[in-house]
């Protein structure tokens, strides 16, 4: 049996595990879930009195987008480089052609000596 080591294609994907199998971004995205969600469900169920199911939705909905900043990785990129993307997408609108932008088309006043 021969000792194998597996290497990754794109080394700036890799990110590291620092606590339980947990990357930095992920460990700080499960605190702020504890302290968001955590805190809120014990403030609208005790502080309130709230039912306990109704105040489980309530936190659910600022929970979602924290944990898809500490767990998605759409396209295989960090979210907020996939955020910039999709906010440029909807933004900016450019038409790119095979040979580059598009350029406004220019017309020379006279017609060149290769034109006559």
């Amino acid at each position: 049996m021969a000792l194998q080591m597996p290497v990754y294609r794109e080394l700036t994907a890799i990110e590291s595990k620092v606590f339980m199998g947990l990357s930095w971004r992920q460990l700080g995205a499960a605190v702020l879930l504890a302290l968001v969600c955590g805190g809120g469900y014990a403030g609208l169920v005790f502080g309130l009195g709230m039912d306990y199911n109704a105040a489980m939705y309530l936190v659910f909905i600022p929970g979602v987008p924290i944990a898809a900043w500490g767990w998605m990785r759409p396209k295989g990129l960090k979210p907020e480089a996939y955020a910039v993307y999709v906010w440029r997408h909807y933004t900016q609108r450019e038409i790119y052609l095979l040979d580059g932008p598009a350029r406004p088309a220019r017309t020379p006043a006279k017609p060149t000596v290769k034109e006559r």
